[in-house]
Formats: structure tokens, sequence, C-alpha cells
């Protein structure tokens, strides 16, 4: 009898072991490993997945390989894809991301990590939508047979599933840290922590609200004081200017106390000490510092351009008498074969190689002024090449402090960073010979996505982690004003989405009513505001603070997300009220 009661709950005993086993393996052994967010160990996501696979259990009938099988694709889904995402992409990822994901990811990645990524998500979603089916089709036939039965387990699946997933939750700040949420509640309380914060923060771009957002940032615009974005210098000519995105670059300042022989250039260094320091972005972090750096646009992935943007820097540009370039090192990503020429770039060279931009300046002549955006591609994993820095040897004090899983990744990123500031050395120079008055800018993109997780699986003093963790200001923004030399604003923290305007100004372009003049990031009560986040100067040091969401600077902030949805996601009722003259 003992033996009957116990085979026939067996499947509730072993699934749970199972579930435990498979959670924690995952989470807290096999993630570390590879330099992923280790989540803390969380009873709740082990009950959620224990839900599910009872009411599997019975949906298909106490069929236990289908049940088993189910407890698998869950956990795959839940606490891998998930955590990856968070680490990746700073959010649980959704279905909807995907159109996204692709085009931002697969055509930087080599064939096989292209072939793992396309199979692992369409696995995972296409899995979890063919076992939506079969548990429908278990309840249609449990209503042929027992409608009482079939009722009751009716309302069990839309409870659970309401309360995991589509439970409003309320949202007590106006930013969204997942892996600090997922620590603290469970990874698939992220997911519907993520549906409620995206509904808190929607911008919605229809014709009305794109009218009214356009009326306050009109009026802020005519009110605007420009004198702090002028550079000194005495010229009558047209400055040739050169906007070169960095990606995956940091510096690694905060750990110069443990650094013996550092690996980045002198005059680099130099150089970053005399300029003004900014915040990287999270997600997107390449796409969003082009979009920010020639757009002005809030943090956004735009949907395929088919019509212009007039009014993006570089049509600006264009018709203030320059020659428009775009050269990326890489291959077409984020849809930019379609955004940039519509945002008036007339020459976009894709695929140009690592560290050739300088090559291209240094080898092509052009009869009119020059604005050019490039992107290097040097930070990116998998694009590390041979060099003679010995970073390991040279800095064993770091190192003697980095798990030793971690070391290999964190050495490829140090050394592309280190050879990344070389380039930018030579770039410059290579641009200041042949344009000495030209205006430079050297914008980073965001931090190697496991950056953080390595350092916090080191044992590096914990002031210097906090130092780093906590800094808002991470990178330096790096201008170089012709012959006037390396050159910084008064305070840090200037915003990535102000660069258009900064080019604009001191190219004497005309760009009022334009999209860049419209979405500029004011200084409003005292408030820096970049990349959707909000900010103080707290003697030097810029603190990221809350903002209520009646305050004058979130609604502003509120208007011009608005005007990038429409901008780059929607019908573009801007030039409804707007003309642009073309």
């Amino acid at each position: 009898m003992k033996y009957n009661t116990l085979k026939n709950n067996s499947f509730l005993i072993i699934s749970l072991i199972l579930i435990i086993i498979m959670y924690y393996l995952i989470t807290q052994l096999i993630f570390p490993m590879f330099s992923v967010n280790k989540m803390n160990f969380s009873i709740i996501d082990i009950i959620y997945v224990y839900v599910f696979s009872i009411i599997s259990y019975i949906l298909s009938n106490k069929n236990k390989l289908t049940s088993y099988f189910f407890i698998i694709v869950a956990v795959f889904s839940f606490f891998t894809i998930e955590p990856l995402g968070m680490t990746i992409e700073a959010k649980p990822l959704f279905f909807t991301d995907m159109p996204d994901m692709y085009p931002s990811l697969i055509e930087v990645l080599p064939l096989y990590m292209q072939i793992i990524t396309i199979t692992a998500t369409t696995l995972y979603f296409g899995l979890l939508l063919a076992y939506a089916l079969y548990f429908i089709y278990g309840l249609y036939k449990m209503y042929k047979t027992n409608i009482k039965k079939a009722v009751v387990m009716t309302i069990v699946v839309i409870f659970v599933t309401y309360i995991s997933f589509f439970r409003p939750v309320k949202i007590n700040s106006i930013y969204a840290d997942y892996n600090d949420i997922a620590n603290k509640y469970g990874i698939i309380n992220t997911i519907s922590y993520r549906i409620s914060y995206d509904k808190s923060v929607e911008a919605r771009d229809n014709k009305e609200s794109v009218k009214e957002a356009l009326k306050l940032l009109t009026d802020i615009q005519n009110k605007r004081d420009i004198s702090n974005l002028i550079l000194p210098y005495d010229t009558d000519k047209k400055r040739n200017v050169f906007v070169i995105f960095m990606e995956s670059f940091y510096d690694y300042e905060h750990f110069l106390p443990l650094i013996d022989k550092d690996p980045f250039p002198k005059e680099y260094r130099e150089w970053a000490s005399n300029s003004t320091r900014v915040g990287p972005n999270d997600s997107y972090g390449s796409l969003f510092a082009r979009t920010s750096g020639l757009i002005a646009s809030s943090p956004l992935f735009p949907k395929k351009q088919k019509t212009p943007i007039y009014t993006a820097l570089p049509y600006i540009m264009k018709d203030n008498g320059y020659h428009t370039i775009a050269l990326e090192e890489s291959g077409v990503t984020y849809y930019l074969d379609a955004l940039l020429p519509n945002i008036g770039m007339e020459e976009v060279v894709f695929s140009l190689g690592l560290t050739n931009i300088k090559n291209y300046i240094k080898t092509n002549n052009y009869d009119k002024p020059i604005f050019l955006a490039g992107f290097t591609f040097m930070g990116h994993a998998g694009s590390h090449v041979e060099n003679d820095l010995n970073v390991y040897d040279n800095n064993k004090r770091l190192m003697d402090k980095i798990s030793k899983k971690d070391i290999p990744v964190l050495i490829e990123t140090m050394e592309n960073s280190a050879l990344a500031a070389k380039d930018i050395i030579d770039t410059r120079d290579t641009i200041l010979e042949k344009y000495p008055d030209a205006i430079i800018i050297f914008k980073h993109d965001h931090l190697y996505p496991y950056l953080k997780t390595i350092i916090e699986n080191s044992s590096i003093d914990n002031n210097i982690k906090e130092d780093f963790f906590n800094d808002n200001t991470i990178s330096p923004m790096l201008i170089w004003n012709g012959t006037n030399g390396a050159y910084r604003f008064e305070e840090d923290g200037f915003p990535p989405e102000n660069i258009p305007m900064f080019v604009a100004v001191n190219t004497k372009a005309n760009y009022t009513n334009s999209i860049i003049s419209l979405l500029y990031k004011d200084k409003i009560d005292n408030i820096i505001r970049y990349y959707n986040a909000f900010y103080t100067n707290d003697n030097g040091s810029i603190k990221k603070i809350e903002v209520k969401k009646d305050s004058t600077s979130y609604i502003v902030n509120h208007a011009q997300k608005i005007l990038s949805e429409d901008i780059l996601r929607g019908k573009k009722y801007i030039y409804t009220y707007i003309n642009n003259d073309k």
C-alpha cells in the first residue's frame, strides 16, 4: 500500500528534487563560470516552477515523460535565458524583444554563435508556445470527460498565470534594476515587474501627445542659453568634425592603484584626465551611443527607417555645406544600413575592419568640409588581436584578485581597451595632420557586458569596488579642439544627447526647431539628465536621484521620450506641426 502510494506520487517528489538540482547548478555554479550574474538562491523561483510542473502533470494526463521535459524547458527558459537577458540586455527577455535582439546581436556574432543564439531562442519561445497549445488541448479533452475538473483547472491555470506574470506590481522607482529585483524576489518575478514598469514609463506617441510635447519643448528651446556649448576658437573657416563611438571601451582608471604597468598610453591618460566624464548606457549601448550622438534621441530601438529624419545632425550638417560620412568597422547591425542614410549620411561604409577609420580618413580627400561619424569594433567579444601588452604578467597584483575563471575574459577586454586607447591617439593625430582645426570627439558606448560580474566575483578591496559600481560618470568623453588641444566642460555628466547640439553650435549650423534642439537635455532645477536618468552634482560627484513624475524635469524628459518614439518608431507626427522644408 505504502509502495503504491509512493509510486503514484513519485513525480511530485522527483520533480521537486530535479527542479532544485537544475536551478542550483545553473544559477549558482554554471553561470559564475561564464561571468554571468550570479543570482541569489530563491525559494520563490523553485515554488513557481514546481507549481507549473504539477499543472503540466495534470494537464498531460499524468504523462511523466512530457512533464519532466516541461520542467527542463521551464528551468532553461526562466533560469538560463532570463539571467542572460539581464546580464547582456539589462532586462528580462520577452518574445516582443526578438525583432530587436536579432539585428543587434546576430550579425556581429561568429557563425557558431549565430547558430547557438537562433537555436536557443527559437527553442525557448517555440517550446513554450508548443506547451501552451498542448495544455489548452489537455483542457479541451478534460472538458469532454469531466467538466467540473476542467473548470477548476481552468481557474487554477488562469490564477497561477496571472499571479506569476501579469499581476500589477507597485512601481516605487522611475528606474528598474532587474538584477536587484531578481535577487530580492526571484527571477520569475522580474517578468511581472517589467510588464508593470514598462506601462508606468510608457511614452505614447499619438498625434495629440506629440503636439503637446512639441509645444513644451519649443518653449524651452526659445529660452535656452547655449553659451556653455561654444568652443573658444578663432577661425572663419568651416571646421571639419569627427565623432567616433568606441565599442565597449573602458580605461580601468578605478583600478590604477592595483595596476603595476599601465597598458594604456601616457598620452591617452593625459587627455582623459583633462576631459569631461560621462556615464555608459545599458542594453543596446552601441546603438544608443549612435542615436544619442547623431539624433539626440532617448534610448530606444528604432524601427527600420523608410523615411528620412530630416533634422538629425547629419542632415543639418549636410545643409550647412558638409559632406557626411559614416564609417563602421563592423558589419551591418541594428538596421543601420537603413537608418544612417535616412538621417543624412551621404557616404556609408560597413565592415571597414579593426582600427581602419584612421586609414580611411588618411587616404580619402573631399572638396567640402566633412562631418564624419565612426564606430570602432575593437572592444567587442571576439575582436581580440595579438599584442605585446602582456597585461597578465605585468599586473599580477590586480590579476591575483580576479577569480581564475574570469581572468581570460578580463585580459581580453582590458587589452582590447588599451589597444583602442592607442588607436584613439593614432586616429586623433591622423586627423590633425590633415585637418588641424578639426573638432574631434571620442565617446564610449557601454561597459563590457560581463565586466561588472568579474569585478563582483573578485577579491578587490570593497572601497575600490564601490567606487567602480557607484560611478555614474565612469569614462571620459574625449574632445579635441583643433590647435587649442584637449577641451573639457565645466562639470562632469555632459549628456551624450547634447553632442549633436554641441556640434551644430560650433559649426554655425541652423538647428532651430530641429529634432536635436527639441531633444536637447537642458539642466532643469539643477538636475542633469541623460539616458532617461536624473542626476545632481554633489560637490563634483554626480549622484543618481529619484524625481517625482510631476516634477518639471520628469515632465520635460517624458515629452522628449514621446518625440523620440514618434521619430524613430512612430508615424512622425512631428512633421505635421514643423515644416521640414524638404
